[in-house]
């Protein structure tokens, strides 16, 4: 597991998109050393996660972010690649987070076929997640599933890696980074955090740090008994990503009952309860999802999408061309990335006469 050939191969995966960060280039300048060093102590036992960045991102909403250095991003890429192939086998086909061909696009579109036949929905959410999740309950979890695909599946890379696989999870998995860290920014401003999303609130058997690829992809892990439970014994259409999930029917009570059901299975098998605003309406009302709002018939961005595209334009206008004439290359280049993405949103809905109004193309 620990070849050199395995570690270069997420090293290239963990470089993608990340090429020009810092982070990167410090590990590159003596890149042949670094990755044989990193070779040696995972196979002899000796390595240690080192200091992670914390920080507060405030889009969509305020969030505390650990981000690993990108030595320790690399032997997550390193994990993930080995369990990536037994838990794909292992997933109901509407989990769309953190897989591939899958994501927030695809959840979408399954979710506006979903409601062409069915009259309600049935809408969810897991209060604070990743800051809730029990570290013991999801280590007990993937130890039963590896020794299981391991016992079925002898020659397969689970099997032969296992006692690796197991320890290194165990290890990333029971990692506290609130014991260390650097804070970017006015570390006063954690205090605005409630209790409930804060790492440094909660008791330390709970919460993984978003912004680990690890968190993202134990995340199914955790919640894959759960969702074949909604699939195999309630028999309901659903549809999860991460901790926001839907389900889909053609009565109310059913699906009242359902979430009774839910709310029993969450707290006892993986001590998860659900959020207060749960909403059960008729599917021609809208279903608010990922950033759409989903009709039988058509798809439109919501809102909030289209006001924080607003408010980064009117800052570019403001910073750029209140004073001067000409901005520079670089914030040209800034707002153009702004434009696309805001376009590649935007191409997912009905919103052509949105497209025209504000000016996105497809060249911006």
């Amino acid at each position: 597991m620990f070849s050199f050939e395995n570690i270069y191969k997420a090293y290239k995966l963990c470089r993608k998109n990340k090429s020009n960060s810092l982070n990167t280039i410090e590990f590159e300048i003596n890149l042949t050393n670094n990755l044989w060093q990193l070779c040696h102590e995972l196979r002899e036992g000796r390595y240690q996660i080192g200091t992670s960045l914390c920080f507060l991102s405030h889009t969509p909403k305020l969030r505390e972010i650990f981000a690993p250095s990108f030595r320790d991003r690399v032997v997550h890429h390193l994990l993930v690649s080995m369990l990536e192939e037994m838990y794909e086998s292992k997933l109901i086909y509407d989990v769309y987070n953190n897989r591939k061909d899958k994501g927030t696009h695809r959840a979408v579109k399954r979710a506006k076929r979903f409601t062409l036949s069915h009259s309600y929905y049935l809408q969810l959410d897991i209060k604070g997640f990743f800051y809730h999740l029990n570290k013991d309950i999801l280590y007990a979890i993937l130890y039963e599933d590896i020794k299981k695909y391991a016992t079925k599946y002898p020659y397969s890379d689970i099997a032969k890696y296992q006692n690796e696989i197991l320890i290194l999870s165990y290890q990333i998995i029971k990692h506290d980074p609130c014991q260390d860290y650097i804070f970017k920014g006015d570390q006063r401003a954690l205090e605005a955090l409630p209790p409930h999303k804060s790492l440094f609130k909660i008791p330390s058997n709970r919460g993984l740090a978003i912004g680990n690829l690890t968190s993202q992809f134990f995340a199914n892990v955790y919640m894959n008994r759960f969702d074949h439970f909604i699939k195999r014994q309630l028999k309901v259409k659903y549809i999860r990503y991460v901790d926001d999930f839907v389900l889909f029917g053609q009565d109310e009570d059913i699906l009242l009952s359902y979430k009774k059901e839910i709310e029993d299975y969450l707290s006892r098998y993986l001590a998860l309860e659900l959020r207060e605003d749960s909403r059960l309406s008729k599917v021609s009302d809208g279903l608010d999802f990922l950033g759409y709002i989903i009709r039988p018939h058509y798809i439109l961005s919501r809102q909030r999408v289209v006001n924080a595209f607003k408010q980064k334009k009117a800052q570019f206008l403001e910073k750029n061309f209140s004073k001067s004439r000409y901005c520079s290359y670089e914030e040209a280049l800034k707002f153009k990335s702004i434009n696309a993405s805001f376009y590649g949103h935007l191409k997912h809905a009905n919103s052509h006469k949105l497209m025209q109004k504000y000016q996105i193309k497809e060249w911006l």
